[in-house]
């Protein structure tokens, strides 16, 4: 594995639990499925919730419609390693 493919592990690990955490979901339900769709727990004030705890958890600023675009785990964990990377520069 390289040092990109082991931290973008990490990143999913830290980003599964918090999603588990925060939505009161089973950890093994945070696959690349979940999204509003699939988690009954994934409501529009969970997912508030949700971006506020992501962001406090690896130290981020999202826009809005960053926000309102990450309704699903892959585009969720997009958006934080995006960021991640962008802050590394």
């Amino acid at each position: 594995m390289t040092a990109t493919e082991i931290q973008s592990e990490a990143v999913t690990q830290r980003l599964r639990a918090v999603v588990a955490e925060v939505l009161g979901a089973d950890p093994r339900e945070i696959t690349d499925e979940a999204s509003q769709l699939t988690l009954p727990e994934w409501t529009s004030l969970g997912h508030l919730t949700l971006m506020a705890a992501v962001e406090g958890l690896f130290g981020l600023r999202f826009t809005m419609e960053e926000m309102t675009s990450a309704t699903d785990f892959p585009r969720l964990r997009q958006l934080v390693e995006r960021h991640l990377a962008a802050s590394r520069g």
